[in-house]
């Protein structure tokens, strides 16, 4: 245990931190549902990674906690506190504290956690709702930092009393009347059943578009860990009449916040906009649950899927992704962002733009677009 003042630090195992750490994150109001215990739980559960939280107490109260999984792969170890597909979740600091010394005392036990567990590299992700950035750039003192931004839609102005979208474009009012009049139902039923017919959707589309699909275990992970506690939905899009399955998500919401973390729709139904149906359902059902806070989560800067979400209303909040070398990097230097894409699937260990050069000096600052770019395989 380390003290900082009147503050003392301590790492401890997610499982033996549920019930201190769940308890402090539901009343932190700048806090996420992927810093919860219960999705600590879902990410451990699909394999490779190991759960941990650095906390921050005064006295004996818990006023800060950071997420931290520590995962290996044939490069080496790397230390994160967020991992798998939608990634957020840096420190999460009580109210009515000053978060500086928060701040100064959780980041610097994490990075003394990463070199005891010797850990190549340790990365913290920024804030995009409640920004702390410039905060933790200033104390976590990255070698590098990724710009990155989520989409982020304000329901109180973004879907009025009636279930309207005022901030909408005049592309979604037609979608969402040609969808309206298609024959399409909204099915809540998150059974086992549906979320399989669900993922088999879900995977095609991802190699439809050449992605690898997320693991089967992170969906059946969360129906099991989170929905049973009101951290996750499934919503699902029907014909109704045959009653296929031709779009669905999962969200995870927390707090005053919402996440869509994986729409898919079948492509040979797009001209139906079952896509703008699933959209409009689940703010229309964020609002009246009386989350404030829609985040569709980052998108490429250039392409239809950031386009779809801004013309809901939504804006770009920006964050960063800060990461620190605290160990032996030279093979993650010397390696290909298709090798780290390979042997670190759904892991952020540095951007792609970077690597094959060491850090030196001021931290190299990298943007999302040409990041992802450069992981892009030439064409020929």
């Amino acid at each position: 245990m380390a003290r900082d003042g009147s503050l003392e630090t301590s790492v401890i195992a997610s499982r033996e931190a549920e019930e201190a750490v769940g308890r402090f994150l539901d009343d932190c109001p700048t806090s996420f549902a992927q810093q919860t215990p219960g999705w600590s739980r879902v990410i451990q559960s699909v394999g490779g990674d190991e759960g941990f939280y650095v906390v921050c107490r005064r006295g004996n109260d818990l006023v800060g906690a950071l997420p931290a999984y520590v995962y290996g792969g044939p490069l080496g170890r790397i230390l994160t506190s967020a991992a798998q597909a939608g990634a957020l979740g840096g420190v999460a600091c009580a109210e009515r504290v000053d978060p500086e010394p928060v701040y100064e005392a959780l980041l610097g036990a994490f990075l003394a956690f990463a070199r005891d567990r010797e850990c190549a590299l340790a990365t913290v992700y920024g804030n995009p709702i409640w920004p702390d950035h410039e905060l933790c750039e200033r104390i976590l003192e990255p070698d590098y930092v990724l710009e990155n931004a989520c989409q982020v839609l304000d329901l109180e102005q973004g879907v009025d009393g009636d279930g309207g979208f005022p901030l909408a474009s005049a592309n979604v009012r037609r979608n969402l009347n040609k969808a309206e009049s298609s024959g399409l139902v909204i099915d809540e039923d998150a059974s086992t059943a549906s979320v399989d017919e669900w993922y088999d959707l879900h995977a095609t589309r991802h190699r439809e578009i050449g992605a690898v699909p997320l693991p089967r275990s992170l969906f059946t992970g969360a129906l099991r860990e989170m929905v049973p506690r009101g951290k996750a939905r499934f919503f699902f899009v029907r014909l109704s009449e045959s009653g296929e399955m031709i779009a669905g998500g999962f969200y995870v919401l927390h707090g005053s916040v919402i996440d869509a973390l994986m729409p898919s729709f079948r492509s040979e139904h797009a001209g139906m906009a079952p896509n703008f149906l699933l959209a409009a359902h689940t703010l229309r059902w964020a609002r009246a649950a009386g989350l404030r806070y829609y985040n569709w989560q980052a998108s490429p800067p250039e392409g239809g899927v950031r386009r779809f979400k801004l013309q809901w209303g939504s804006a770009d909040l920006p964050y960063s992704i800060h990461t620190r070398v605290t160990g032996d990097a030279s093979a993650f230097h010397a390696a290909t962002p298709e090798r780290i894409q390979a042997d670190y699937r759904w892991h952020y260990v540095l951007p792609f733009d970077a690597v094959g050069s060491a850090p030196g000096g001021e931290p190299r600052r990298s943007q999302r677009g040409p990041a992802w770019k450069s992981a892009e395989p030439e064409s020929s």
